[in-house]
């Protein structure tokens, strides 16, 4: 009887595998004759039925556990196999303020009457204005979006964190000309240092030639003069160089403009000389002058963020070839100091 009750035990749990729905467990009972004794025939129903409860709880245990370790194998793979959904990361803005850092003029007025912009490194700009006057700003590059999601940009000149006074369309690089949107399409070209250092040297040689008696080439009225003692001073009604107003006070700002240091407070002191009533230049007592040749242009050397030095290519029996040694005094380039050689 005992024998039988162990054979449908074993066959009880291995129904219990097969029908949780794992492999079948192959569970084999051999009990040799000799084991049979008198005692093992003593042993109670109770006891067997205990013995079976026992096998059939850890049977179920194991099924259960099985079945759990398959579900969490399952969810896993599927979470694996789905696919991750990322938002695709904003297109990265091909612009900077570094585009424009340089010197920039008036399209075909460059040493004439007209406005001039520097950009610097950290993204300063100094706009001069050619009726006088100065704008300072910082370049940041301003996004505007269209109806069909497409983005434009815009190199717009601020003050502080402000609304742009001015923008310019970002467009091809390298950038050597702006438009802008506003201002009646206001244009800037880009401009070398060789035409910076050009235009300043033409413009202290046309002060030095100036203010050298006899008047130069300016513009004058000789029929309005002023005498004193053996000077005479004629009315000056020239208006080349940016000069916008008659007078003492352009060539002064021009002087401004083109040197600084000791040759400033020197030239200063030749312009008061030179000057009566504001308005009349001395046109007697001519003399001399030096004379920046630069009809074939200027070679740049010694090169830093605010220092450089120019030569003149063309030279003169004279003066020899001029060299200016240039600083950038936090508004313009200016002339430090000048030698002829």
């Amino acid at each position: 009887m005992k024998k039988q009750m162990m054979i449908l035990t074993a066959a009880m749990i291995g129904v219990l595998f097969t029908g949780c729905g794992s492999d079948p467990v192959q569970i084999n009972v051999n009990i040799p004759a000799d084991t049979v004794t008198t005692a093992a025939a003593e042993t109670t129903a109770a006891e067997t039925a205990a013995a079976v409860t026992t096998v059939t709880e850890t049977a179920v245990n194991a099924v259960t556990a099985a079945a759990e370790t398959a579900a969490a194998q399952t969810a896993a793979a599927q979470t694996t196999a789905a696919p991750a959904t990322t938002t695709a990361p904003a297109a990265e803005c091909p612009y900077s303020a570094d585009d424009l850092v340089g010197e920039w003029s008036l399209p075909g007025t460059f040493g004439n009457r007209n406005n001039t912009l520097t950009v610097r490194k950290d993204g300063s700009v100094i706009m001069r204005y050619a009726a006088g006057g100065t704008r300072l700003g910082k370049v940041r590059i301003d996004p505007e979006e269209h109806p069909d999601g497409s983005v434009s940009y815009w190199y717009a000149f601020c003050d502080n964190e402000s609304t742009p006074w001015i923008s310019f369309a970002c467009g091809e690089q390298p950038v050597n000309r702006i438009s802008s949107g506003q201002d009646g399409e206001t244009q800037f070209v880009r401009v070398s240092l060789e035409d910076v250092a050009a235009e300043k040297m033409n413009n202290l040689t046309f002060l030095m030639k100036s203010m050298s008696g006899g008047g130069g080439d300016l513009e004058t009225d000789p029929a309005r003069t002023v005498t004193e003692g053996n000077d005479t001073y004629t009315l000056v009604t020239d208006e080349r160089f940016a000069i916008n107003s008659l007078g003492k006070a352009a060539f002064e700002r021009l002087l401004e403009e083109t040197v600084s240091g000791t040759e400033y407070t020197h030239w200063k002191a030749m312009l008061d000389d030179c000057f009566r009533e504001d308005s009349y230049i001395l046109t007697s007592g001519a003399h001399g002058f030096h004379t920046f040749e630069t009809g074939h242009g200027v070679t740049i050397t010694d090169q830093t963020d605010n220092s450089f030095t120019a030569t003149t290519k063309d030279s003169n029996q004279l003066d020899g070839r001029g060299i200016a040694y240039f600083k950038f005094d936090g508004m313009n380039w200016t002339i430090e100091r000048y030698d002829f050689q």
